[in-house]
């Protein structure tokens, strides 16, 4: 089986100013932000602003991450984690004319998933614990994955929609998941007690600590 964890993006580390530009040409602010008030928001200067959008300077990602966040667009957003391999690349936005067909899109997506999800419960049920992967394993285990990341894509897309058609900004919605998987002990927000919770289950599990 080939694990890789090499970053997979389609955009090159030298573009990131295009994505910066797209950011500032498409700001979705409610007012225009000029070079001067961006920088403000910033802490830079406008000089700071104008060097990156035109590819004088290479701003770090935690600085480029500011920038398309306070021009408030969510497909440069989007851009920006891919160019880092944390995300896919935003759709064609010409598939994303109709937000009745990017819901429909969402709800395929869906289903698709929730077939997979039937294939390997299938799949584990039958399968021996002990016997190694064949190819036709790894097959399953990969279209469940690419079913999967499908899902991500579309929901994201009704996010950027819900954005662009009614000004609902995505972080919104992370900030309510996230309060609510606190209040229900979905996550873990000390990262000591994420490793104290492992062990723990490996102990369970009849393993053993280094």
């Amino acid at each position: 089986m080939g694990n890789s964890s090499t970053t997979i993006s389609l955009y090159s580390r030298s573009r990131i100013h295009d994505i910066c530009d797209y950011a500032y040409q498409n700001q979705r602010t409610g007012e225009q932000l000029t070079y001067e008030s961006l920088g403000k928001r910033l802490g830079r200067s406008a000089r700071w602003v104008s060097d990156v959008i035109n590819g004088r300077a290479t701003p770090s990602r935690e600085d480029a991450e500011a920038f398309v966040r306070e021009c408030g667009n969510h497909r440069s957003v989007r851009m920006l984690k891919h160019l880092y391999g944390d995300a896919p690349p935003p759709t064609d936005p010409r598939l994303m004319i109709n937000f009745t067909a990017t819901l429909y899109n969402l709800i395929k997506q869906c289903q698709d998933v929730i077939n997979e999800a039937q294939v390997l419960i299938e799949w584990e049920r039958t399968r021996r614990p002990w016997e190694a992967l064949t190819a036709d394993d790894e097959r399953i285990l990969k279209v469940a994955g690419k079913q999967i990341e499908d899902l991500f894509q579309a929901g994201d897309d009704v996010h950027i929609l819900m954005d662009e058609r009614y000004g609902i900004n995505p972080a919104i919605h992370q900030h309510n998941w996230l309060v609510e998987a606190r209040a229900q002990e979905i996550v873990v927000s000390d990262p000591r007690e994420l490793m104290r919770r492992e062990r723990q289950e490996m102990l369970f599990a009849g393993g053993t600590l280094l």
